[in-house]
């Protein structure tokens, strides 16, 4: 098994414990709708909560370098400073990786999450960004 799957498969396991203990702590039985459980404790399925941080470090990065360290400063770069022609909203430029490691990076996944976000989430306060990114999450998984 390679070290992709089986990061996938760890994810898989831990999401269907979280969804076991979900139930339990809910009493519904083995039927009941896993997004309702989520949604009822205002919290997010694993994967999609692991998407929620990285897009919230990437959101400091972009907009409120000053509260991270100074290594994060200049993490990323958007896409109109590397190219002349316009990309439509700010989006950010990063360098493909050729191995699942290098795919894997924060680098080059927060620069593919944050690509795939809607425009509405640019430029608007990071508790705005982060309550609507919640329910964007909750609808549309990355």
């Amino acid at each position: 098994m390679t070290y992709g799957n089986t990061c996938v498969s760890y994810m898989d396991k831990l999401t269907k414990m979280n969804n076991k203990l979900l139930r339990i702590s809910q009493m519904q039985g083995r039927k009941c709708c896993n997004e309702c459980s989520y949604i009822q404790y205002g919290t997010l399925p694993p994967p999609q909560l692991f998407n929620y941080q990285v897009l919230g470090l990437v959101y400091k990065m972009v907009y409120l370098p000053h509260l991270l360290p100074p290594i994060f400063w200049d993490y990323f770069t958007f896409f109109t400073s590397v190219h002349t022609y316009n990309v439509g909203h700010k989006k950010l430029y990063f360098s493909q990786a050729n191995t699942h490691f290098g795919q894997r990076s924060l680098k080059v996944k927060g620069g593919q999450l944050w690509n795939r976000l809607p425009q509405d989430f640019v430029n608007i306060s990071f508790g705005k960004f982060r309550n609507s990114l919640k329910l964007y999450l909750n609808c549309e998984p990355m």
